[in-house]
């Protein structure tokens, strides 16, 4: 599908171009010999991709799905990646094979659930090994064991940050749509991940329960006449808030304390007061700046927004309040020396 896409989307650009430099000269059948010839290259195209058949049978098959997280390595809020070594197995029972020995199958020639790593960033390590081996009831089965290393991306929701809590997905889809197979868990053994591995412990916290999803691929995205079967290993993780709190909350409060020192001052010198107070708000200002490299660019305020921009709101009513104190302190003391 991918290959036809990109095939198409290059042909239609030839296509184009081609039409720009001779414009004046198309008339309606050049428009349709070159119509034709774009959909001989996109059928071209599909008959390559379907090199893997369905199966014989016409049955839909469950492929059942297990996976065992090696390690996660290190979470990237700014870029909303992190880093995982998996090993994902798949389980498809094959009555094509009865009969059959290990010796005498061609795995090149069997069926394939063609199975992809949709949110995959970059892939470090690929490998891939099947197995046949008899199930419970004497029926053949097959397992493919896939051992990933990469990078993937995930859609970070930090409004409760920095005391938030994450979902790591590892996003499965087939290329197989879904009148031909589906994806489900492999219930016999179950899913396990290791913790002690993991080398984002001194920002994270990881759980040791996983969670799966299986699922379907949204019609706005591939359509409704073909939908993709998907399955999620979710692995959970939370973010550990003391770094933030004794860095950023309790600095803050206490630049939020001293802003209030100012009141100190005797109310006429004005100077004095708005130089204690706009200096403080300019390092209120600077810690917004330094905390906003740490996230990605995100369209709503997170908790630790709020409370800075709490913060920012309290130093600037106090520079309203001295400038309003001052004006009064000077019309006071202009009416007394007229009265004096």
């Amino acid at each position: 599908m991918k290959a036809v896409a990109l095939a198409s989307a290059a042909a239609t650009r030839r296509y184009t171009y081609s039409a720009k430099m001779s414009a004046a000269s198309l008339d309606g059948n050049e428009v349709t010999k070159g119509m034709r010839k774009i959909q001989s290259m996109l059928r071209k195209f599909v008959e390559e991709e379907t090199e893997f058949s369905p199966r014989k049978d016409g049955k839909k098959v469950a492929v059942h799905i297990r996976c065992f997280i090696v390690q996660v390595g290190q979470i990237d809020t700014l870029k909303e990646e992190f880093a995982c070594d998996a090993v994902v197995e798949a389980f498809w029972e094959e009555p094509q094979l009865n009969g059959a020995t290990a010796e005498d199958i061609h795995w090149d020639d069997q069926w394939d659930p063609r199975i992809v790593f949709f949110n995959a960033v970059s892939i470090d390590r690929l490998e891939k090994q099947r197995v046949f081996f008899k199930g419970s009831s004497g029926q053949p089965w097959v397992r493919l064991t896939m051992h990933i290393k990469g990078k993937f991306k995930v859609a970070m929701q930090l409004f409760n940050f920095p005391f938030d809590h994450q979902e790591l997905k590892i996003e499965l889809m087939s290329d197989w749509s879904d009148t031909h197979m589906i994806l489900c868990p492999y219930l016999d053994e179950k899913d396990a991940i290791s913790t002690s591995t993991f080398s984002g412990g001194d920002e994270w916290y990881l759980h040791a329960h996983m969670m799966t999803c299986q699922g379907k691929t949204e019609t706005e995205i591939t359509g409704p006449d073909t939908i993709f079967p998907t399955y999620d290993v979710i692995i959970n993780v939370t973010r550990r808030w003391t770094y933030y709190f004794w860095n950023i909350f309790v600095i803050m409060f206490l630049i939020l304390l001293l802003t209030f020192s100012s009141f100190a001052l005797d109310t006429g010198a004005l100077e004095s007061r708005l130089d204690v107070t706009l200096t403080l708000l300019l390092t209120s200002v600077a810690f917004k700046l330094v905390l906003a490299q740490r996230l990605p660019t995100i369209s709503y305020l997170t908790l630790l927004d709020i409370y800075i921009l709490a913060v920012l709101t309290v130093q600037g009513l106090i520079v309203i309040l001295h400038t309003t104190m001052s004006g009064h302190h000077e019309h006071g003391r202009g009416t007394a020396l007229q009265n004096s």
